[in-house]
């Protein structure tokens, strides 16, 4: 037996590494992958065997997809799934491994990792033309893009160029974009940094969220064992339909919960955020008590009280000007749309407000929201909410004029800047952006859900 052969049979034993594309309609599918023992979801596509490309992507995330793809080392492959199988017409990955079910994701994935290291399937080939990102050939005195000392495109990489920094120091400035998928950010999201050493300059916005107009179908689809039953379905439902008041509170328990695994993860915790992250699969209003112990913990726990403290505040002023939501709340704003409906009025509900605008405090709002929506839920009953054009959701109040999605990420470029990379990382996490909520006019995405 060669060497090859010896190595796949004992990588045969292992799971499938995945660096996961997210687009339209998967990201209620997405989060689950996580607990899936068969696949290892990698936060970079250098340490990934299989792209899995997942939900609706419009022509400009399908490109931005590809050069992900070319990014993974061979031998690499690509596993789809779309609901209703639609692919837009631009679709480069012409070898993809394409599942109906995301139930059956995992083991595609597993599938395809073992046939491409045994050798009975070729690497899938690079998408993008193999040219120079900028002219840079027998440019400059010997020919490698340069322009003397400084200037240039030196092999196509344009110099960093010197400013002024927060010390009064002249110290090298580079422009980088990020997005639109990095993990942790949110799949979609697409920002000009310019930055130095690791501390933030200028952030700008290249151009509108790119999510494929069609965001989210007024139904659930099938997602298999990973699905979250149309969660989102049923808030953009509430709108203008009565809902169960308990479905739609288990279901803001659970996004909080699914928030904040990956908020745990991000901050280190991984072993912490796979807990929490079972728990809001399984979370229901007679069983509470876990929810009511991880609340306990993470005030307890010091690392991330120093690490979330006083770190992205976002002002009273700021918050005043957002629609509502978790992050407004956090800031001392006490708008909340179930204040409005007489449903919650008999339940007793007030809204969840702390003052000091950080990250802690989102996080604390939304964990307090949690256990205040399994306990809403429990004494809800049959309770229908009552259709008044307007339904808080889990990041702000839908149907309205504009959604809190698009304003924090209006926010983000004056937000960020002055923060050290790290502690943009943790705000951007902390202010939970939807960006499917924020890629439209809210008052379109709302029809177009509601139709």
């Amino acid at each position: 037996m060669g060497v090859k052969a010896a190595l796949a049979r004992l990588a045969a034993g292992a799971p499938a590494r995945c660096f996961a594309v997210v687009g339209a309609e998967a990201d209620e599918i997405a989060p689950w992958l996580r607990l899936d023992p068969e696949l290892v979801i990698v936060d970079s596509p250098r340490a990934a065997d299989v792209l899995l490309v997942l939900g609706q992507l419009d022509d400009e995330m399908v490109r931005a997809a590809a050069g992900v793809h070319d990014a993974l080392p061979p031998p690499r492959g690509v596993v789809s799934w779309s609901p209703g199988g639609e692919r837009p017409v631009s679709w480069p990955f012409t070898d993809d491994v394409r599942v109906d079910d995301p139930a059956q994701i995992p083991a595609a994935c597993r599938r395809l990792r073992d046939e491409l290291l045994s050798g009975r399937r070729a690497s899938s080939p690079d998408i993008l033309p193999d040219i120079d990102p900028a002219p840079w050939r027998g440019v400059g005195p010997f020919g490698q893009g340069g322009a003397g000392m400084t200037g240039g495109v030196p092999y196509g990489r344009p110099l960093a160029a010197r400013a002024d920094d927060r010390d009064g120091l002249k110290l090298d400035q580079i422009l980088v974009r990020v997005g639109p998928y990095l993990p942790p950010f949110p799949s979609g999201l697409v920002l000009d940094v310019k930055i130095q050493g690791d501390v933030i300059q200028e952030v700008s916005i290249p151009t509108p969220a790119a999510v494929a107009p069609d965001l989210i179908s007024a139904g659930a689809h099938s997602a298999g064992a990973h699905s979250l039953t149309g969660e989102r379905a049923l808030f953009n439902a509430a709108v203008t339909q009565p809902v169960p008041v308990a479905d739609i509170e288990v279901a803001r328990a659970r996004h909080h919960l699914v928030w904040l695994a990956e908020a745990l993860r991000v901050s280190g915790l991984e072993a912490y955020g796979r807990r929490v992250l079972k728990l809001a699969r399984t979370v229901r209003p007679e069983a509470a008590e876990p929810v009511d112990d991880l609340s306990r913990w993470l005030r307890r726990n010091v690392s991330l009280r120093w690490g979330t403290s006083g770190v992205g505040m976002v002002s009273a002023s700021r918050a005043a000007a957002l629609p509502g939501g978790p992050v407004a709340r956090a800031a001392g704003d006490g708008r909340d749309a179930r204040s409005l409906d007489p449903a919650y009025e008999r339940l007793g509900f007030t809204p969840v407000v702390l003052e000091d605008g950080d990250a802690l405090a989102r996080w604390r709002v939304r964990v307090d929201e949690a256990q205040q929506a399994l306990a809403l839920a429990q004494r809800a009953g049959e309770s229908l909410t009552t259709p008044i054009g307007l339904v808080e959701g889990p990041c702000g109040p839908i149907g309205g004029e504009r959604s809190t999605s698009a304003a924090l990420v209006t926010m983000l470029p004056e937000l960020l800047v002055g923060m050290e990379w790290g502690d943009a990382v943790t705000t951007v996490v902390s202010l939970d952006i939807d960006m499917a909520e924020a890629a439209l006019p809210h008052d379109a995405a709302v029809a177009s859900r509601a139709s």
